[in-house]
C-alpha cells in the first residue's frame, strides 16, 4: 500500500510539473488573459454542466425570490479584429425552470404551476431565445449586447451588461475556454406573462454565467 501511494504521490506530482511547465499549446487551466484582444477569432459553443440563468422577482414585498432555468444552450461568433460584429444567439427551455423548492410533490407542483397557463406557458411557448443584434465593446472587461428577446412568444428589444472573465486553457491539451458574465432587466408583462402584477413585481432581474469552448 506504501509503495502504491508513493508512486500515486509521483505520477500527480509529475502531471502537475508537466502542466506547469508545458508550452502555451498547453498550458496550464485556468483564465490567461482578461483581454478581450486575446480572445481567438473562431466559434464558441456553450459548455452546459458551467453555465446559470437566474431570475429574482420581488415576492409580495418579502422577499427577492429566485429561481433558475436548467436547461439552456448558447453559441457565439467572435473576431478580436472587429468585436462589434460577434454574433450570439441563446436559447432556454422555460419548462426547465426550477425554483429549488425541492424534488418532492409540492416542489415539482410549484415548478410546473410557473411553467404553465398564467404563467410561462411553455407547452404553448416551449423556447425561450436572444438574438444578438449588435455589440458595444465598453473600457476593459466590459460591454453592452444589444439583441431580441423572445418569450411567451413576444419578441422586444433587450440589452445585456457584460463581462469578459477572460480566455485561457481547459483540461483538455490545446482548448480554449472563455467566460462571461451578463446581467439584465425585463418587464415581464411586456411578455404577456402579467399574473398577480403588482402584487408579484413586474420587474425581473436576471443574472446569467456562462462558459464557452472555442470549436
Amino acid at each position: 500500500m506504501s509503495r502504491h501511494f508513493s508512486l500515486s504521490k509521483v505520477a500527480y506530482g509529475a502531471v502537475a510539473v508537466a502542466l506547469l511547465t508545458a508550452p502555451a499549446a498547453f498550458a496550464a487551466p485556468g483564465v490567461s488573459s482578461t483581454k478581450p484582444a486575446d480572445l481567438p477569432a473562431g466559434r464558441y459553443v456553450l459548455d452546459k454542466t458551467h453555465a446559470s440563468v437566474v431570475g429574482k422577482i420581488k415576492h409580495m414585498g418579502f422577499s427577492n425570490y429566485q429561481f433558475r432555468f436548467t436547461k439552456v444552450d448558447a453559441e457565439f461568433t467572435y473576431d478580436p479584429k472587429a468585436p462589434q460584429d460577434a454574433k450570439i444567439k441563446v436559447t432556454v427551455d422555460p419548462a426547465s425552470i426550477d425554483t429549488a423548492t425541492g424534488a418532492d410533490e409540492f416542489g415539482l407542483k410549484f415548478n410546473k404551476e410557473l411553467a404553465g397557463d398564467g404563467w410561462l406557458e411553455a407547452n404553448k411557448f416551449p423556447t425561450a431565445t436572444f438574438v444578438s443584434t449588435k455589440v458595444e465593446p465598453g473600457a476593459g472587461q466590459t460591454g453592452k449586447v444589444y439583441g431580441d428577446f423572445t418569450l411567451h412568444g413576444v419578441t422586444r428589444p433587450i440589452v445585456l451588461d457584460v463581462t469578459f472573465n477572460g480566455v485561457g486553457s481547459g483540461f483538455a491539451p490545446g482548448s480554449v475556454k472563455t467566460g462571461f458574465s451578463a446581467m439584465t432587466t425585463i418587464k415581464r408583462s411586456e411578455f404577456g406573462v402579467s399574473k398577480y402584477v403588482p402584487l408579484v413585481a413586474d420587474e425581473v432581474a436576471l443574472s446569467i454565467e456562462v462558459e464557452f469552448d472555442k470549436k
